[in-house]
């Protein structure tokens, strides 16, 4: 077993005014993507689906890789390496509670992924919407990266169209004083982030704009364990924090939404497969048209509420 002993980062008070500069050494995480969230679940919650991808012959990481070896295209090639970073950022970023899907493509407004940050205090329905760019470049970046980036978000998709939607860089090159500036200047709320090809975030980096959606508790921790008590040598690690606690990964997030589904379902005092469950958010919609009516700590619907509801149920 690793003994981590942490160690605290960077205070509330970093002294850049435009934004936080967090140094993050992550590994890759070999998280497995299985806890896909379904179309009742992302109504329930209103949370976005991501448009068709532009291809069928990939989904992950793995059946990239598959796919790759099939058509014997070159590890080398701009695809290759494009591709296969976009699918590392897309896992990786899981640890930091965010949900991403890929839709890049030769139609895709130059975003390469899309998707919701599950932050503690922004969750389910205030979940962050994200629009992605991922850059496999050798070179460095320019102020002219700043620019694209803001693009994206007059070429979002829909259910990306909204106040709270961030844009967000990932490359494995360190950003330039130019784009530092680029990114205070913005209006926009942008974060840019440094992830080496393998999946290892070593700094983020967002502006004042992006704080305003709601990250000021995200801090950062240095964490180091030993791994050969012969050697002595140390690994590190880094975790985002919030409010002094880790941020969950996306796992634990797709199981406490699905588990507050379950709830949600209960609470109306009758019993639906996995098909009525549309038709009795219908129901509640058409009850309730400016919203869910609340519900007690327990997670119980008032008897008149689920009366209203049944009412609407024997209608159709």
């Amino acid at each position: 077993m690793r003994h981590l002993r942490p160690r605290h980062g960077f205070a509330a008070g970093f002294p850049l005014k435009y934004s936080r500069l967090i140094n993050l050494y992550r590994a890759f995480s070999s998280s497995q993507i299985n806890n896909d969230l379904t179309p009742f679940t992302r109504r329930l919650f209103k949370l976005p689906s991501a448009p068709p991808t532009s291809t069928q012959n990939h989904t992950d990481l793995t059946t990239f890789l598959s796919y790759a070896k099939h058509i014997s295209l070159p590890e080398t090639s701009t695809v290759y390496v494009g591709t296969h970073y976009e699918y590392t950022v897309l896992q990786s970023l899981r640890r930091y509670a965010l949900s991403l899907e890929r839709i890049g493509g030769r139609d895709d407004a130059g975003i390469d992924l899309v998707g919701t940050w599950h932050l503690p205090e922004r969750e389910r329905e205030r979940a962050v919407r994200v629009l992605v760019q991922c850059k496999a470049l050798k070179s460095k970046l320019g102020p002219n990266l700043v620019r694209e980036l803001e693009g994206t978000f007059r070429q979002a998709p829909v259910g990306w169209r909204t106040d709270l939607t961030a844009g967000v860089l990932v490359s494995p090159r360190e950003a330039t004083k130019g784009v530092r500036d680029a990114l205070a200047r913005s209006s926009y709320p942008l974060i840019w982030m440094m992830m080496e090809r393998d999946g290892t975030l070593r700094q983020a980096l967002w502006n004042a704009r992006a704080e305003e959606l709601g990250l000021g508790p995200l801090r950062v921790e240095t964490r180091y364990g030993i791994v050969d008590s012969e050697s002595g040598a140390v690994t590190k690690e880094v975790a985002l924090t919030w409010n002094g606690d880790d941020v969950p990964h996306m796992d634990q997030i797709e199981q406490d939404l699905l588990r507050f589904e379950d709830r949600w379902v209960a609470s109306w005092g009758t019993k639906v497969s996995d098909i009525e469950k549309d038709v009795l958010l219908d129901a509640v919609e058409n009850s309730f048209p400016d919203g869910h009516p609340n519900s007690e700590p327990d997670g119980a619907v008032s008897k008149s509420d689920q009366t209203k509801v049944l009412h609407e149920l024997q209608r159709h």
